[in-house]
């Protein structure tokens, strides 16, 4: 009975997205999108996709710059507007459907973008982890994942190695880099790794297409810190931005989607308009701001066309959150 549980565990989201696939954009025909707001965040980008076999970063869902342009070619043919973080006060057309672009983390290969941005004069928000980008150095979970996959380790047992990291102090967690690596893992592999250099933030930061968020100084999971040291990440990271860019940012993308209202209190004391969130889910015109820090929900992009998952973000749903619904509700049923 468990082993035909777990196949239709596995089966079923399958055929929900084949479904959903088919239904979507007939659906879409007939639904009202205005006043919706998708947001969507993105990690690094490939130049082309045979850098992923290279294995110098840990697999997010890094897509590349083709896809990228795809993305943005698909939602302005879609009749959405892009927003930019400025919008989020109230400004831009709230009748149209928005989407918006976030970039976690501050890889240097962000920058790969930027002619894209240009050309379709569309905006993009870059939250930064400081300590990387002063630093020069690898982000840990990259370490852990290129030096454990070129040991031979399977993908399984890296991620498993990475979720207990993720559990520790990041002070911790460099001791461990150092113990398993030695000191010289923190040096990036390539272009691919690398975080932007102070300089290369610098310049990027001119155009106006591109706005610096917060992404706490060494990419700390939150809700694992006092409030002292929370208060000491985000603060020492708009100190260093600041330095680097000369703006100090407005907003804030929590590491790893860890939040909780401890962690929206702090922020808000600390003169954050926005949060942004690794909840999937859409967003509603108008932002509302009355002195609370909101968070926004983002969706995560796969590394595939846009045409096979964008309509599932536009209906707020995927397969896997509606069978899980569907689950509970037969759960209830049988109460």
């Amino acid at each position: 009975m468990r082993h035909l549980k777990n196949k239709i565990d596995q089966t079923a989201p399958i055929v929900i997205e084949k479904i959903g696939r088919v239904l979507n954009p007939t659906i879409l025909n007939f639904k009202e999108e205005k006043h919706q707001l998708l947001i969507f965040y993105f990690h690094g980008l490939y130049t082309y996709q045979d850098e992923k076999e290279y294995h110098h970063v840990s697999p997010q869902n890094n897509i590349t710059v083709d896809q990228l342009e795809e993305f943005i070619t698909y939602f302005l043919h879609n009749n959405y507007q892009f927003i930019s973080l400025e919008d989020l006060y109230g400004k831009g057309d709230s009748e149209k459907p928005g989407v918006m672009m976030t970039f976690d983390d501050g890889y240097y290969n962000n920058s790969l973008m930027v002619n894209i941005l240009e050309e379709f004069q569309v905006p993009a928000l870059f939250f930064i982890s400081a300590a990387n980008v002063i630093e020069n150095k690898s982000y840990w979970w990259d370490i852990i994942y290129k030096f454990r996959a070129k040991q031979g380790s399977n993908l399984n047992l890296i991620r498993k190695e990475q979720e207990h990291l993720k559990k520790l102090h990041h002070s911790q967690i460099d001791e461990y880099i150092v113990k398993n690596f030695g000191r010289e893992a923190f040096i990036p592999w390539s272009d691919i790794d690398r975080p932007f250099s102070p300089g290369e933030l610098k310049e990027i930061t001119k155009n106006p297409l591109i706005t610096i968020g917060n992404h706490t100084m060494n990419h700390t999971i939150l809700p694992l810190y006092s409030d002292e040291e929370i208060i000491q990440e985000i603060g020492k990271c708009n100190q260093v931005l600041f330095e680097i860019t000369g703006e100090v940012p407005k907003s804030i993308s929590y590491p790893n989607g860890n939040f909780d209202e401890r962690i929206i209190r702090l922020t808000q004391d600390m003169g954050f308009d926005f949060a942004f969130t690794t909840i999937g889910r859409k967003n509603y015109f108008p932002i509302q701001r009355k002195g609370n820090t909101i968070c926004l929900d983002r969706f995560m992009p796969e590394p595939r066309s846009v045409t096979e998952y964008a309509s599932f973000c536009r209906l707020n749903y995927s397969p896997n959150s509606l069978y899980t619904a569907f689950k509970k509700k037969i759960n209830f049923m049988k109460i």
